[in-house]
């Protein structure tokens, strides 16, 4: 009986295929990505507890059909879809996507609280 040093060569090779590298500026992206996304659902559910209306159109379809945990779920949907597009992009293109997610998030997250602070 011999000691086996790891999966076969087939698991191996599957798992090299799902791994991706993180370079420090997609952590980055990341962080701020999770972080806007968090005061993007905490702040749209305060702006309809105030009475403010959803200006998307499809969150608006999503907390028509799941309440207002629609909202949570959209965000964890987009953020999905984010995850398999960066994971499936080169670095560079993967990067840019990251970015622009961010901005809209955290453009997003300011307007969010603009409408707020208005109350």
């Amino acid at each position: 009986m011999g000691s086996e040093s790891g999966p076969p060569d087939e698991e191996r090779d599957a798992l090299e295929r799902f791994e991706r590298d993180l370079p420090e500026s997609h952590a980055v992206l990341w962080t701020v990505i999770i972080v806007a996304a968090a005061f993007d659902v905490v702040t749209t559910l305060a702006g309809l507890s105030a009475g403010f209306e959803e200006g998307n159109r499809v969150a608006r379809a999503f907390i028509a059909t799941y309440g207002e945990a629609g909202i949570g779920l959209l965000k964890f949907v987009a953020l999905v879809v984010l995850v398999v597009t960066w994971h499936s992009l080169p670095d560079r293109a993967a990067e840019l996507v990251l970015t622009g997610f961010a901005t809209i998030s955290v453009f997003t997250v300011g307007l969010n609280a603009l409408t707020l602070l208005s109350l």
